[in-house]
């Protein structure tokens, strides 16, 4: 939990410092005031990246840096990013202390659920995959080390089929193919599991928030059948001929997808916009279970501007639900939410940066 929010240079922040509540904080403001801008730090200082926009953007026009500073009961965190002659420096510290990225990740737990989140359903598989990896990264350390090692040796791969060179491929390339697919058969199993986990669960909440269930079903779409690690082994030997002419790596998580069955079909081709927001917010508040369970803390639920499209039922539904974890929404008027409220909150006005509490 956040008690206290300080921003230097983040967005439209030049210099800003704000107060949360235990429980469900209201952040009001007419459109373009700051709301988002407000929740995305709290997902950037607990992901360290944003959902939107690249580090350089999140810099206030005309400065140089920004920093995103917040105390809890039992610690201090810090995060600050800077240009300097063109050199990009990311810092995070605990109280004085320095810590690496890496390690950072999962101290402190988000869930977020936005506008472009229906993307997730209809975009492309970057989107999948990035939820998956975002789940599993900040509540299973080995994960975020597995995925940047599987990354850097990814990268050393695809330079090498990107620069063609025969004697260099005959000598290296079985090296790095054993490499990638050790860190692979890793990913691919704890994405497994993670759907495993969470389709049952999404069943159950998405059929209290409708009304009833959509039999949904997540099926994990890896490169290779059979067992995996052997398969993609052997993939990667008979795909080089593909890789070289492409100059990367065809085949892996990093290309792997997950299909959502609903009502026995996809869901992309049957469901409604409303059927699409309704799961979407169960594949969130699903998520939010599972961090919890898997990380023995409540994660802070971050929700932007989701309630306009929320019937009165899905609204008091999920406001049911958001009992006992810090929550911060953002809506561009409180009075058709706080009617559903029946616990304490705080509403928080962008536009004269006020304060009320009940």
């Amino acid at each position: 939990m956040i008690d206290r929010l300080k921003l230097t240079n983040f967005r439209s922040y030049s210099d800003h410092e704000i107060e949360f509540g235990p429980d469900i904080n209201l952040v009001v403001g007419p459109n373009a005031s700051g709301k988002t801008n407000l929740l995305e730090s709290l997902y950037v200082l607990a992901v360290t990246k944003s959902f939107r926009a690249k580090d350089r953007e999140l810099i206030k026009h005309g400065q140089e840096f920004f920093r995103i500073e917040a105390s809890s009961e039992t610690d201090n965190y810090s995060l600050g990013y800077q240009v300097t002659d063109g050199r990009q420096e990311k810092r995070v510290s605990h109280g004085d202390a320095k810590k690496p990225l890496t390690s950072h990740v999962g101290t402190i737990t988000v869930v977020l659920f936005e506008p472009g989140d229906l993307q997730m359903i209809w975009g492309p598989p970057e989107g999948r995959r990035r939820y998956l990896d975002l789940i599993l990264c900040q509540t299973d350390k080995e994960y975020l080390k597995t995925l940047n090692q599987y990354r850097r040796v990814l990268r050393q791969r695809n330079s090498l089929l990107a620069n063609f060179d025969t004697g260099r491929i005959k000598g290296e390339i079985f090296t790095w193919d054993i490499k990638l697919t050790e860190l692979a058969a890793i990913l691919h199993d704890r994405r497994v599991e993670l759907l495993s986990y969470l389709s049952p669960l999404v069943n159950d909440i998405y059929a209290e928030i409708a009304g009833h269930g959509p039999e949904m079903e997540f099926v994990y779409l890896p490169s290779v059948s059979g067992d995996y690690a052997d398969a993609f082994m052997a993939a990667l030997a008979s795909n080089l001929v593909t890789d070289l002419a492409t100059g990367f790596t065809t085949i892996g998580p990093h290309r792997e997808d997950f299909r959502i069955s609903f009502k026995n079909n996809d869901i992309t081709s049957i469901a409604s916009r409303g059927e699409v927001r309704t799961s979407v917010l169960a594949l969130r508040l699903a998520e939010l279970s599972y961090s919890q369970q898997r990380t023995d803390k409540k994660p802070i639920l971050l929700l932007d501007d989701v309630f306009s499209e929320l019937d009165q039922t899905r609204r008091q539904d999920l406001v049911r639900r958001l009992e006992g974890y810090q929550t911060i929404i953002t809506t561009t008027e409180a009075d058709s939410i706080l009617p559903d409220i029946k616990g304490s909150y705080q509403i928080i006005e962008t536009k004269n940066n006020a304060r009320t509490n009940r």
